[in-house]
């Protein structure tokens, strides 16, 4: 076997037997305890925060001089997701954007089911007015329901 490069350095301690404990999990090893935080990553972002305002006022200044990566940047950042002009929201309009490209599968999905659920709600309240009614009998006077 050939001896590793200098660069290398070789792990100590490590549990190398395949250990497991009573319940056949693996035994832990050496290396940073759970929920701990890369010192550098820490750091950096320290480092980050404290350039918050100067970014927000570089930022401010980029807009005012109708920069465009400056402008994409807010527009990404504040609108959700992605924004899509529809010329109806009838069934056939949809199709017609997904047919058109305008929007994706996952999108046509998603509106469908919204649809769907808007179908729905809208089916329940009818059957809670409709419910809600009071039954009239041939035998005399009104019967209430109740959901």
């Amino acid at each position: 076997m050939a001896t590793p490069p200098n660069n290398v350095t070789p792990i100590t301690g490590v549990i190398s037997n395949g250990a497991r404990d009573d319940k056949g999990r693996w035994l832990r090893g050496p290396g940073r305890p759970l929920g701990s935080r890369n010192k550098i990553s820490s750091e950096l972002e320290k480092q980050i925060r404290a350039l918050g305002l100067r970014a927000v006022e570089a930022l401010a200044t980029a807009i005012d001089e109708k920069q465009s990566w400056a402008v994409q940047l807010v527009i990404k950042l504040v609108v959700p997701g992605r924004l899509v002009e529809m010329h109806g929201s009838e069934l056939a309009d949809i199709r017609d954007a997904f047919e058109s490209g305008e929007i994706s599968a996952d999108e046509l999905r998603t509106i469908s089911s919204g649809l769907e659920k808007l179908a729905s709600i809208e089916s329940i309240e009818e059957l809670r007015a409709r419910l809600s009614t009071p039954l009239r009998t041939s035998e005399g006077p009104s019967v209430s329901q109740s959901v």
